[in-house]
């Protein structure tokens, strides 16, 4: 038996999938849907599908012919969906009645499967469409889209009869004429005819034509396009311009002009449309060239042949300062700087007025007297018979430029030269680590014979100091390894105050002016109290005789346009630390070379050249930059930035010397693959009261793990080794003793434990060259935690 289904569903949620069927749509609502289908969960799942899309919808279901047929006369469906195959009916014989009784009806199949060979069957049989169960979600579509079939065949049969009764409408004028031509139903925007003119100019064949719509053609809104139409059916008469798509998909400006006509009481509109795309396109053109000319960061100025300006863009007076109405009428010589020679010009003139194209920098002065430095191209401009009328110049201000190409030379050249002093420094590193080794127990076997005792003291002393070289020289590498804390910058200078009254002297005052709301940053101490050092004594030996040092501190913010013209800093809130001096001052050349590595104005004997290089290194490597401002006779002013931090600092504990510590017979593995400094390093540990076996390389120290039957409790590794590096060392060596402590060693920073020079969190780390005394004390602090 036939059955009937209610029609709830989400109106909200179908309303927008039924719109633009609706709009086309010429029946009345509810939509009565026939479901030819024997299975009642399949019939639910088609309701569900059809209800997201048609809210408003009346359902009946019939599983056998019978009832089809009843269903047909009396239930009249607006559209079929039918089984392809049940026991007592199948879709082909429903389809096959359908086409009987209801042609026009949309037939829709439903299977559950279906090859290409049925589907195909069952489209020449004249079904609309199919769908598979499988893939349901697509029948709301699917009858959206029969549906909307449906009202495009009614609209063209509705067409056809307007087309009929408008057939003799000023027939011969109309379409012979050689404008374009539109008959419009204001109503509906429906073309009712068109002209040869108008196939022609829009390439989709008369009927193809005849079946679309005036908001087909037109690019405008369509709300736009119907208050035209209304303005033309009231005012009888209008002209816009507008854009019209053609068939091959391109958009053509057009002027339509338009008038309302009358037919047997039914008012059409009659439009003439006249293609003006061309001329847009020159207008277009002329305006997007003179718009970029003018917006171009270069200037752009051109002269007749006398050399009158005739016209200057607007960078001409961003950059030069003069207007146009001050430049037009002009010569270019307002730019003259005096820089130039006659020459200069007349080669520029002989250039131009040959035919050739002139380029070169030139030094111009502005309206405000600074001068500034250009790249000019100047090119004649010529009649296509080769008659010279005017000349263009394109001039790029790069006086800029030209400053940071400047520091931008002098930064690779610090950059090469610090790579080549790291790697001094590392080679070097080790070899005073093996005298101070040597040294220091040498020493500790000739207390009963005090010459040799201070002989051996004045070789310590040279060791010590040759490591301060390497840490100065590693300091401008940016390859010291360091700890950088949150620190508040101006107690940890008030702290160094007193050590800095002593490296100055009496003879020179010091002065300490520390900012209100200068903060925190993040610095590694020791470095801090280093670069001030370094930065004082420069200051000290600068000044002759009695003098002033001051030091400052300040917060500031540093924006976009200061980091343009300073390419080393970032954007962001800074600390600076200012130190200054009225000692001798230095002049632009010392200027360009005072962060090199041993480069030194002092006395031979009284300076290595490397104190204002490690202060360089240290403020790079703790992420500042630093500015120096100098005049001869006048002193000089250091200013370091360090990027400012909220979080609350510490103030560091003055440190405390670590003295020497006994083992107590604990088993080290020292791995290194320099000969004299591991065999330093064994004798030094074996003294201390540790058993050493020792390993030049990697696979060596693995070997001798593997076959060991006691074990170690602390390796002792140097970070850059062949083979591997330590870390990945320690961690082989971790899968045959998982207890065991590691003890790093190096000259210089390693990516192996560091990141950027700053020390990777839980790893232990000694730096080279290291004392007897500093070793046995961290080897005891690990192996007694």
């Amino acid at each position: 038996m036939p059955e009937r289904f209610g029609r709830k569903a989400n109106p909200k949620t179908a309303q927008r999938s039924i719109l633009p069927w609706k709009a086309r749509n010429p029946m009345k609502l509810p939509v009565r849907v026939l479901i030819v289908e024997d299975l009642p969960t399949d019939v639910e799942l088609a309701q569900r599908e059809i209800r997201k899309v048609l809210p408003q919808c009346e359902f009946l279901q019939v599983d056998h012919e019978e009832a089809f047929m009843d269903a047909l006369r009396e239930f009249r469906p607006d559209i079929i969906l039918s089984d392809y195959a049940m026991p007592r009916f199948d879709g082909m014989r429903a389809l096959a009645l359908a086409l009987q009784h209801v042609p026009e009806t949309p037939f829709i199949v439903m299977t559950g499967s279906m090859n290409e060979e049925t589907a195909v069957s069952c489209m020449k049989a004249g079904a609309w469409d199919y769908v598979i169960k499988e893939h349901i979600k697509r029948l709301g579509s699917a009858v959206l889209s029969a549906l909307d079939q449906r009202a495009v065949k009614q609209e063209k049969l509705q067409a056809e009869r307007s087309l009929r009764e408008s057939e003799e409408l000023f027939r011969n004028l109309f379409q012979n004429h050689t404008a374009i031509k539109l008959i419009i139903d204001p109503d509906t925007g429906r073309l009712v005819d068109v002209n040869d003119a108008a196939v022609a100019f829009y390439g989709w064949s008369r009927e193809e034509m005849l079946r679309m719509r005036v908001q087909d053609l037109n690019t405008l809104p369509e709300e736009e396009i119907r208050k035209r139409m209304d303005d033309v059916r009231n005012r009888r008469k209008a002209h816009f311009e507008a854009q019209h798509r053609r068939a091959d998909g391109s958009l053509r400006n057009v002027e339509v002009f338009s008038s309302r006509i009358e037919v047997k009481g039914k008012v059409f509109l009659h439009s003439i449309v006249i293609d003006v795309t061309e001329r847009k396109q020159i207008e277009a053109e002329r305006e997007r060239l003179m718009t970029a000319i003018q917006q171009l960061g270069e200037i752009i100025l051109i002269t007749d042949t006398t050399g009158k300006i005739l016209f200057v863009n607007q960078a001409f007076e961003t950059i030069t300062g003069y207007s146009p109405q001050e430049t037009v009428g002009q010569t270019p010589r307002i730019l003259k700087s005096g820089v130039q020679d006659e020459a200069f010009y007349k080669n520029l003139w002989d250039t131009i007025t040959h035919g050739r194209t002139w380029k070169s920098r030139i030094v111009n002065r502005k309206k405000d007297g600074t001068l500034y430095t250009e790249s000019a191209t100047i090119s004649p401009v010529k009649t296509p018979s080769g008659k010279i009328t005017h000349y263009v110049a394109v001039k790029r201000d790069i006086t800029e430029h030209l400053e940071l190409e400047a520091k931008f030379q002098q930064a690779q050249k610090l950059e090469a030269i610090g790579r080549l002093a790291g790697g001094v420094a590392h080679d070097y590193n080790n070899m005073i680590n093996v005298i101070l080794g040597y040294t220091q127990m040498a020493m500790a076997q000739v207390r009963n014979h005090p010459k040799l005792y201070e002989q051996l003291e004045q070789v310590l002393a040279a060791a010590h100091r040759s490591s301060e070289i390497t840490q100065q020289l590693l300091a401008f590498a940016r390859k010291q390894t360091i700890k950088p804390e949150i620190i508040p910058l101006n107690a940890s200078i008030e702290k160094s105050l007193r050590m800095l009254h002593r490296l100055i002297g009496e003879n020179i005052e010091l002065a300490w002016h520390p900012g209100k709301t200068v903060g925190n940053v993040y610095v590694d101490p020791v470095q801090l109290e280093q670069m001030l050092a370094n930065l004082c004594v420069n200051a000290r030996d600068a000044i002759a005789d009695v003098g002033k040092l001051t030091i400052e501190t300040d917060r500031v913010t540093i924006d976009d346009a200061y980091c343009k013209s300073h390419p080393e800093a970032l954007p962001g809130d800074y600390a600076v630390l200012e130190v200054s001096d009225n000692g001798c001052g230095m002049s632009a050349e010392v200027m360009e070379k005072i962060f090199e590595p041993f480069y030194t104005t002092k006395e031979v004997g009284k300076g290595t050249g490397l104190g204002l290089s490690s202060v360089y290194g240290i403020v790079r490597q703790n992420k500042g930059f630093i500015h120096v401002y100098s005049e001869e006779g006048k002193g000089t002013t250091f200013r370091i930035y360090f990027p400012h931090h909220e979080t609350p600092g510490k103030i560091l504990e003055t440190r405390q010397t670590v003295a020497p510590v006994k083992g107590k017979g604990e088993r080290v593995l020292v791995v290194e693959d320099e000969p004299m400094l591991i065999e330093v390093t064994r004798e030094i540990l074996k003294a201390a009261g540790y058993v050493v076996v020792t390993a030049t390389r990697p696979e060596e120290a693995l070997q001798i793990v593997s076959s060991d039957t006691v074990g170690f409790e602390l390796l002792i590794s140097d970070v850059v080794l062949p083979e591997m590096n330590g870390k990945e060392l320690a961690k082989r060596i971790r899968e045959h003793l998982p207890d065991v402590r590691v003890l790093f060693m190096s000259g210089y920073t390693a990516n192996a434990i560091c990141h950027f020079g700053i020390l990777d969190e839980d790893v232990d780390f000694i730096q080279k060259p290291y004392s007897v005394a500093s070793l046995t004390a961290k080897v005891r602090s690990i192996l007694e935690r």
